[in-house]
């Protein structure tokens, strides 16, 4: 809903240039302003769709509004006072505005650059060290309009940290990198990457639309990324068509195509406790699974194919005393035609962020999950999230975000969907925010606004017209057509016949009041013309709607005691009626007006719920049901269907948002529909992101509805929760990424949520099945209102280092006992710490012989702020040094998620950006890292997108696993040079949905490898053996 500003009690424009008819009632300045949309889960690019209305808080805004109209108000047609924007009360501030909030991934939502810049010289055998780049350089130039815009880090939304609007996007693969010396010693797995949820890793074989990404902070999922970031350099130019997973990545980095965009969810509500498996070997049903269990044979030599792969929910079950699903949900948009109604909106959990269509084709009394494709027919896109839905006779149409750009959907019924092409979506990219879309006689209109700096402190309107919601035409600032002076906000539209009418709100200048004004257009939304809504000495506010029936205004009257909402009607814009008042006891205001099949429905805000009033004729109005405002629930959108009204939103549960469908008949009766009862709707957290094994014990980790997980193993197929000594508790969505072995004990890392700025989660345990945390410690204590995330753990000789980022830095801590630890620091001051345009973020690491060895990427300033593949060497985990890797020809942007290392060989892996979109880049030292060179994974005979997910060492050198498209591929090498691709296939690990190996670690006589299976219907964890 969209909640208008308390009108201010003088009317202090200037008249002098504009038709006073023309207007609503001046609002002052201090007057509440209208919310910023809702970011998405996480750290996704473009901007939030969604205006959310915090109904709890709607309530105390009226209050303040004047008695009385000021004397001069007469002057002002458009009326004095114009809606007053629902906003959270102060005390709730935080739960109105939940969005779901991606996970850790890096720089998720960052975006690709545009084009691929010109190709690098070929990168020489070994390369020394690069040198180490002067003390920070004044800022660079900005870059070309080529730079989009990421979401915060670990948003492989982008570098920077989302914004809900943007929400506003994924993973990187965990990082489950250790050194495995010669004896058959357990690999540690590397940390899941960053950003969106460091647990949405990429589902091998799946297109490089990121798992991860979808950082998840409240909903900001579907927040646009914002352009240059707060946390450092300005986003790489062009955007990665393959989308990216989401995760919330640390502040800046951007990785566009790791991950995207999503809500920013708060943390509140009832502490969680970090839980710990269940005891394997269980027969008890997986509700929903996120782990997958791979075991494969020794070596690198042939894969036995996936026939020994199984589904394993029972080997990881959920807690049986878990008291949520443990994800985040919402609904942002809902649309109607007939019996025919949509719903959109997202999932979102500390690994992924993913899209939902339900559909109903009785009017909203039931609902199933719409079926959707892939712009290729496939699987659609992990970290793509529908905002906003209209539709009609003729067709419908969705538009949403994805890392680094906006995504449109199609339908001819509302119940299949058809994922456009990058190209239909690039117009609502970075730097736009849709707030509306609508159906017309002549197509769609969506209309928003538009920001060249991205960041929305310059936006303009914009509107967007399609005549099959296939290709768009964008107009913004002065190109919309309706007279721009000052601040221009365009804040409602509706159509009724070959008539649109729209409303937008107006500040002349800053400190100046505010009014609102109407439009009315014949020709689709070309062009517009001023539409005169009566505005009588008294009136205020402004609210517009309308359908089938015809168009419909509201305007506020508060006289004494009284309060009400005096409704005009028109068929044409142009000569309106005066119709009956809205004036239900404990009346607050109008905030949405829809039309009905046979007339029309107003929203209304009163003191402790909302009320739903019809009408036939717009001349009587009759109660029609109501929604309680609970404390934090927002209600997002609402229409009118087969006689029933359906309202969207989002609703605070325990400790995590579910998703917000009220349907209520034309009587007023509530229709009961439970949203998570819906089948391949929605959910529940069951995830295996990492594993690591030492002598003839197996350490998985992961989480289960929402919190922390760890289970152990003697064989690597019954599986015992592990035990947690101590009174840890975590308000917020938690799931552990990364787990090492070293001399003195376990340690594992992983997301510790806690709204859009996430902390650490670090646990340490002398036999891997009592468990204690340790990020207790004030030296991972969050500091400066920025992310501190870990994504990586390592154990050597002198002790263990775990990695990630602190906002736009990378960060690395040591401890050579696991009960001290002090944070690292770089050799030169540029080294962990970002320079301008220059962020920094550090995702996997090993340890040998050679001391450590931590990988990541970094903006490089003198490329842009373009991602630069970068590698970190200590020699005691105390000191450490950067080198910057050059990218092979060819490649534009790159960096790296995953090290490991076997004596004093090291491979590292990432992804990069060619002429072709993303490809697998890799990296090989055979000096302890003091010097590296390229070293090509070999395409599998795919032409889909190929990306790794995990890496490790083992007793005859290394194995690699990864995704071509949505099935899982794996690569094998004795040397790390010259490596042989296989593609295991099966059912578990190949065909329908995405399926991805998160984690491998080698374990007695064969490599133990985790991850995840998902498709439309729900996700599962695998078993595989051969």
């Amino acid at each position: 809903m969209t909640p208008k500003g308390t009108p201010d009690g003088e009317h202090r424009d200037d008249p002098s240039e504009e038709d006073l008819a023309d207007r609503t009632q001046i609002f002052s300045r201090d007057a509440p302003q209208p919310a910023q949309p809702v970011g998405g889960i996480a750290d996704m690019t473009m901007s939030d769709f969604s205006r959310s209305t915090a109904l709890e808080g709607a309530a105390g805004a009226a209050k303040d509004e004047p008695a009385d109209d000021p004397a001069d108000d007469s002057d002002d047609e458009d009326g004095g006072a114009d809606r007053t924007r629902v906003q959270p009360a102060p005390s709730a501030s935080a739960a109105p505005d939940p969005r779901l909030q991606p996970l850790p991934p890096p720089p998720w939502a960052q975006q690709v650059p545009e084009a691929p810049q010109p190709p690098v010289p070929q990168l020489p055998a070994p390369q020394p060290p690069a040198p180490q780049p002067p003390a920070p350089q004044p800022p660079a130039p900005q870059a070309p309009a080529p730079q989009p815009p990421a979401p915060q880090p670990p948003q492989l939304p982008a570098p920077q940290a989302p914004q809900l609007p943007a929400p506003r996007p994924a993973p990187e693969p965990f990082p489950w990198a250790q050194e495995i010396p010669e004896t058959p010693r357990p690999a540690a797995p590397e940390p899941a990457a960053p950003e969106p949820f460091p647990w949405a890793q990429e589902i091998p074989g799946q297109s490089p639309a990121a798992s991860p990404a979808p950082a998840p902070p409240p909903f900001p999922w579907a927040q646009e990324v914002p352009g240059p970031g707060a946390a450092g350099g300005p986003p790489p130019p062009g955007a990665l068509s393959a989308t990216p997973p989401p995760a919330v990545p640390p502040p800046a980095v951007d990785e566009p195509w790791r991950n995207a965009s999503a809500p920013k969810r708060k943390g509140k509500g009832v502490n969680k406790k970090i839980l710990f498996g269940v005891a394997g070997g269980v027969a008890a049903a997986a509700l929903v699974a996120g782990g997958v269990v791979v075991l494969l044979g020794r070596g690198g030599g042939s894969d036995a194919g996936g026939g020994g792969a199984k589904l394993a929910g029972a080997l990881f079950p959920a807690d049986p005393a878990a008291r949520s699903d443990g994800r985040d949900q919402e609904l942002t948009g809902v649309a109607a035609s007939g019996s025919t109604v949509v719903a959109v909106g997202g999932e979102a959990d500390p690994g992924h962020y993913r899209g939902v269509f339900l559909v109903s084709a009785d009017g909203g009394r039931t609902f199933k999950a719409a079926r959707v494709e892939g712009a290729d027919g496939g699987e659609p896109g992990a970290t793509e999230v529908p905002r906003v839905v209209a539709g009609g006779q003729g067709g419908w149409v969705a538009i949403g975000t994805r890392p680094g750009g906006g995504v449109v959907w199609t339908s001819q019924d509302g119940a299949s969907w058809q994922r456009q092409p990058d190209a239909a979506g690039d117009v609502f990219g970075p730097g736009n925010r849709v707030t509306r879309v609508i159906r017309t006689d002549k197509g769609y209109l969506a209309i928003g606004e538009h920001s060249r700096k991205r960041d929305f402190t310059d936006s303009v309107p914009a509107t967007w017209v399609s005549s099959d919601g296939r290709q768009w035409d964008a107009l913004t600032g002065g190109q919309v057509g309706i007279q721009i002076r000052g601040k221009v906000v365009l804040e409602e539209v509706a159509a009724s016949g070959n008539v649109i009418l729209m409303e937008s709100a107006h500040t002349p200048k800053p400190g100046k009041a505010s009014f609102r004004r109407a439009w009315r257009s014949t020709d689709g939304g070309r062009t517009w013309s001023p539409a005169k809504i009566p505005a009588p000495k008294g009136t205020r506010g402004l609210m517009v709607g309308g359908g089938q029936s015809g168009l419909v205004a509201v305007r506020e009257v508060k006289s004494g005691k009284s309060a009400y909402g005096q409704v005009y009607t028109s068929k044409d814009a142009a000569d309106w009626s005066k119709g009956g008042r809205i004036q239900p006891s404990g009346y607050r205001q109008v905030q949405q007006l829809i039309g009905t099949d046979a007339g029309y429905a107003g929203i209304v805000q009163r003191g402790r719920d909302v009320l739903v009033s019809r009408s036939a004729d717009g001349r009587s109005w009759k109660e029609a049901g109501t929604l309680p405002t609970a404390s934090g629930r927002s209600l997002l959108g609402a229409a009118a269907g087969g006689g029933q009204t359906v309202l969207v939103g989002r609703d605070p549960g325990n400790g995590d948002l579910n998703a917000l469908l009220t349907v209520l008949d034309q009587g007023g009766t509530e229709v009961p529909v439970d949203p998570l009862k819906i089948p391949g709707a929605f959910r529940k957290d069951q995830a295996v992101a990492g594993v690591a094994a030492k002598g003839a014990q197996a350490v998985a980790v992961g989480s289960t509805g929402g919190d922390a997980a760890i289970w152990t193993s003697s064989d690597g197929s019954a599986w015992n929760r592990a035990r947690f000594s101590g009174g840890i508790s975590r308000p917020a969505l938690q799931r552990l990424t990364s787990v090492t072995s070293g001399g003195g004990g376990w340690l594992v890392v992983g997301d510790g949520g806690g709204g859009p700025l996430r902390g650490p989660l670090v646990l340490t345990s002398a036999d891997g099945n009592v468990w204690k945390p340790a990020d207790t410690d004030p030296v991972f204590e969050r500091k400066d209102d920025q992310t501190l995330a870990t994504y990586g753990a390592a154990a050597g000789p002198s002790g263990y280092v775990v990695v990630g980022d602190d906002g736009p830095s990378g960060a690395i801590w040591f401890s050579p006992d696991l009960r001290t630890w002090q944070r690292g620091g770089g050799e030169h001051r540029n080294d962990l710490t970002a320079e301008r345009n220059g962020n920094r973020w550090v995702r996997s690491a090993a340890g040998g012989s050679f001391g450590f060895v931590a990988a990541g990427g970094m903006l490089d300033p003198k490329a842009g702020g373009a991602r630069r593949p970068a590698v970190w060497t200590s020699a005691d985990g105390k000191k450490w040094r950067l080198q910057q890797l050059q990218l092979p020809n060819g490649l534009s942007q790159g960096s790296l998620t995953y090290v490991a290392a076997k004596g004093g060989v090291l491979v590292a892996a990432g992804d990069a950006v060619g002429t072709r979109g993303l490809v697998t880049l890799g990296y090989v030292s055979a000096d302890g890292g003091k010097t590296w060179r390229e070293t090509k994974l070999p395409a599998p005979d795919s032409e889909s997108i190929v990306r790794v997910t995990a890496v490790t060492a083992a007793p005859d050198g290394f194995v690699v696993a990864g995704t071509a498209g949505s099935d899982v591929v794996s690569w094998t090498s004795a040397d790390g040079a010259t490596w042989e691709a296989k593609t295991p296939g099966g059912a578990a690990l190949a065909g329908p949905g995405e399926q991805e190996i998160t984690g491998l670690a080698p374990f007695k006589t064969t490599v133990l490898g985790v991850g995840a299976t998902v498709s439309e219907s729900g996700e599962q964890p695998v078993l595989w053996r051969r």
